[in-house]
């Protein structure tokens, strides 16, 4: 028994994440009832703080309710066009929320409706009430012929606008602004979550999809604004080449072309990343650029998360053709990772290659995808599964919400491989530097042996440390351990300098 409590506990050192859908497409209250079940059994994968009320942050992406919209514009006398989008923002200064309706004019969008979106603070510990900013819906039209054709891109545009604006203002911020998805998350238990969102406990508020995260909050600090979901993004996991990609999309900027958006609005749009975000929400950032700017929901997860393919001869030269050519474009974000994510039509997971983070789904006989961090988020009758399984290292399944399909990694690969001849582009179109270099590896030093070693005392490096730490460390490829930290510590020590 003391076995398996340990085995309980080890499940706690990663956020947990997943998605719920109807393969049809078919909105209902129970899908959100699931969704909701199923992120409060992951709550032991959060931290809580001395107040036992607030945690790490959690949150549900939820397709949008659109009867349960409809009344709420309606008790508002205001009647919704079939075509609307809904913005959740979080603001302690409602003046605000002026300038973001002012910039949905200047972009031939209308706000029609400002809704306080009804909460109950009973639900939060004392540290999250502390920080609760206001939490407001804005319901937003058309307003112009051409912003019904461009809505979702005038959307993205007007929200990244309303951003740059009041980027000084770090409680400023919008967790969603689209005509398919809307979030509900920040500071709040998986268990008080329903409780917190009065919305939740309506039983017209019908959805047909649902992201759900909880967070381990482990790089940055929990605020209300890095709850995940994010707007296109849960992830489970960490971003460790984050740095350089931030740098690499600030570089790539400069020379950005898109067929959604002119050169104009593109200047408007960038930077891509917001500042002071976390790892999750730049990738979250830079994936959801792709997707707006028409990139397909499949090439764009896979060219931001791509499977292992530089060194895996036993890999479909076509697919491996995939991933190369896409690498001369975007920097893989490097994980460990897993991200479930949508774009409103396609929902999907995909763990990147890597692997150490788990996904697991289940696919039911009444048409229900889950897919978790782990087994037994919700109750399923077991005569009701119609197949169940796992992801492996850098594989990915999606669902087609428009067809009812769900499509599996091998249909995904042959969807990239087949999509252009990314070999024939390659090969007349790729140089390879060391095709044109004749000695590919040389040597170079910039001091003698003598001044190396003079260095090496002024510093305190033993023949000690040259052995049993550097040496490893370049030909194991090992990281700094504890080891390290103590014998640099016995060294400070005799040196007089602790």
């Amino acid at each position: 028994m003391v076995e398996y409590n340990d085995l309980l506990r080890s499940f706690k050192d990663n956020c947990g994440f997943g998605l719920i859908a109807s393969i049809k497409n078919r909105a209902s209250h129970e899908n959100l009832e699931n969704a909701i079940t199923a992120l409060e059994r992951m709550m032991h994968r959060g931290a809580v703080a001395a107040d036992g009320k607030t945690g790490d942050g959690s949150g549900l992406l939820l397709s949008i309710p659109i009867d349960f919209m409809r009344k709420q514009a309606q008790a508002a006398n205001v009647e919704l066009p079939d075509q609307f989008a809904v913005a959740t923002v979080f603001t302690k200064d409602r003046k605000q929320l002026e300038k973001i309706e002012k910039i949905c004019i200047k972009n031939d969008l209308k706000v029609v409706l400002v809704r306080d979106v009804p909460v109950d603070t009973n639900a939060l510990g004392e540290q999250a009430k502390a920080s609760l900013p206001n939490i407001i819906q804005l319901f937003i039209v058309a307003n112009s012929i051409m912003a019904s054709e461009r809505f979702d891109a005038l959307l993205y545009l007007s929200r990244k606008e309303s951003e740059h604006a009041l980027v000084a203002d770090r409680n400023f911020y919008i967790s969603s602004m689209s005509s398919k998805v809307i979030s509900y998350k920040g500071l709040v238990m998986p268990t008080h979550i329903k409780e917190f969102y009065k919305d939740l406990q309506d039983t017209d508020f019908k959805i047909s999809f649902a992201l759900f995260h909880q967070r381990f909050s482990t790089n940055t600090l929990p605020e209300w604004r890095l709850a995940q979901p994010f707007r296109a993004v849960a992830h489970n996991g960490e971003i460790n080449s984050v740095e350089g990609n931030r740098f690499n999309v600030e570089i790539k900027s400069e020379s950005i072309k898109s067929d959604v958006f002119t050169d104009e609005e593109l200047s408007r749009i960038l930077p891509i990343l917001q500042p002071a975000s976390s790892d999750s929400a730049s990738a979250d950032n830079f994936l959801e650029f792709l997707l707006v700017n028409g990139m397909d929901f499949f090439k764009a997860a896979r060219a931001v998360i791509p499977s292992a393919w530089q060194n895996a001869p036993h890999m479909d030269p076509e697919l491996r053709a995939f991933y190369e050519y896409q690498s001369t474009v975007f920097e893989a974000w490097d994980g460990p990772a897993a991200f479930s994510l949508t774009d409103g039509r396609y929902i999907g997971c995909v763990l990147d290659r890597n692997g150490l983070r788990p996904s697991k789904y289940i696919i039911t006989k009444d048409d229900t995808l889950l897919i978790a961090s782990e087994y037994g988020v919700i109750d399923i009758d077991e005569e009701n599964i119609k197949e169940r399984g796992r992801l492996k290292s850098g594989q990915m399944i999606g669902l087609d919400l428009k067809y009812g399909k769900v499509l599996k990694d091998e249909q995904i690969n042959d969807y990239l491989k087949g999509s252009n001849p990314y070999m024939k582009w390659l090969n007349e179109h790729m140089i390879y530097l060391q095709e044109h270099v004749e000695d590919q590896y040389k040597s170079q030093c910039d001091f003698d042996e003598a001044e190396l070693i003079q260095r090496q005392r002024y510093f305190n490096v033993t023949q000690e440390v040259v052995e049993q730490v550097v040496e490893p460390m370049i030909r194991d490829g090992m990281r700094r351990s504890l080891r390290w930290e103590q014998l640099w510590l016995k060294m400070m020590w005799r040196s007089g300098r602790v």
